[in-house]
């Protein structure tokens, strides 16, 4: 899966000619158990929808946060735990959903696994936003700039199974309360994550935060900016933010602050 991942990302790569880091196989190798944790979720979540609801996998889930930590760092903090978990709640009109699970067959940017966090949302009642969505940032200065396609979406699905209609066919991802035109549809959160790795790499732990859409008009494709500091900019919103993880005290994993200031 990690080959398929970063052949796409290589395709995305090298239409911006000039860029000062390429890094597609690296950036897939390091996201490697956050699409196995998502495919796993998309499992999960489609034999509890199956009966009845009409509802497949993750169509309508809104990613909002990712984190990836060395399964014995987690483990040793005590904070994330080492077994499977699945937490619901309910916020505004949105049914949160956060997933932990420990990947043991990570790869080699993970030979001791990895501990994958995902949080995600869907809409249950009509909302004026996603929540978590209202960050706020001044972004350092340009690395790189790419433009997104459509078929670089469907191409990233195959590689990685997510077939969210968000990011497929046009106008689920606004029927599902993103604040996007009627026929778009979505790019991937950890497609965005992937470019920004591949364009500015980090050793260990990731925490990824998706703060916006990048939306793609049909026939049209969309361009990311990526920073210096790996976060990533459209239309001048900020749509990717990126924090180091360090350890703190007892080797607790701690979010390090970035070259830009969240508030939520």
């Amino acid at each position: 899966m990690a080959e398929d991942m970063a052949a796409v990302l290589a395709v995305v790569l090298t239409r911006a000619p000039g860029a000062w880091h390429m890094d597609a196989p690296g950036a897939a190798q390091a996201l490697l158990p956050a699409v196995s944790a998502l495919r796993g979720l998309a499992d999960r979540l489609a034999q509890e929808l199956a009966a009845g609801s009409g509802a497949v996998g993750l169509e309508g889930l809104i990613h909002r946060r990712c984190r990836v930590l060395p399964a014995g760092v987690a483990a040793a903090g005590g904070r994330h735990g080492a077994g499977e978990a699945l937490r619901r709640s309910s916020r505004g009109g949105w049914e949160l959903i956060r997933s932990a699970t420990t990947v043991t067959d990570a790869g080699p940017a993970w030979p001791d696994g990895a501990r994958v966090i995902h949080d995600l949302a869907r809409r249950t009642t009509a909302s004026v936003r996603v929540p978590g969505a209202g960050i706020r940032e001044t972004a350092s200065t340009p690395a790189q700039r790419l433009a997104l396609t459509a078929a670089d979406l469907r191409a990233w699905a195959e590689a990685t199974g997510d077939h969210n209609p968000i990011h497929l066919s046009p106008g689920r991802a606004r029927r599902h309360g993103m604040p996007v035109g009627e026929d778009d549809v979505v790019a991937h959160g950890l497609l965005l994550g992937a470019l920004s790795l591949a364009c500015v790499p980090a050793a260990g732990a990731v925490d990824l935060r998706f703060s916006g859409a990048v939306p793609l008009r049909p026939g049209r494709a969309a361009t990311v900016t990526i920073h210096a500091d790996g976060t990533l900019t459209a239309d001048g919103r900020v749509v990717l933010l990126r924090r180091a993880v360090g350890l703190g005290p007892g080797g607790v994993p701690q979010i390090r602050p970035g070259h830009s200031q969240a508030s939520q």
